[in-house]
């Protein structure tokens, strides 16, 4: 039977959280294209009125055209997770551009 000792459990721990946070950095969408994707999703949902689309394909077409794949956005909804700082700094972006949005479009 292998012991661990309270010293090896917290180092194991920091190595892992080490591991997936330099792992996730790497693979994010950049704040500004994730806003972009995260608003044309969300207009995109708000805009079908019909059902002829489901939501995962909606995503799967909007990821499609900002060429990422849907496991670097889950990766990026993952580290966003893990930073809920980002998520505050990220939604305050997203309600500027869809202010910005809809004052282009009343013009």
């Amino acid at each position: 039977m292998i012991l661990l000792t309270e010293t090896k459990i917290i180092t194991i721990i920091f190595l892992l959280s080490v591991f997936i946070f330099s792992c996730s950095k790497d693979d994010i969408i950049p704040e500004d294209k994730f806003t972009k994707i995260y608003i044309d999703i969300l207009v995109a949902q708000d805009t079908l009125t019909d059902n002829s689309i489901s939501n995962d394909s909606l995503k799967t077409l909007i990821l499609q055209k900002y060429n990422v794949t849907d496991s670097i956005y889950t990766k990026t909804i993952e580290y966003y997770n893990y930073n809920p700082d980002k998520w505050e700094n990220f939604f305050e972006g997203a309600i500027k551009q869809v202010q910005e949005l809809k004052a282009t479009k009343e013009q």
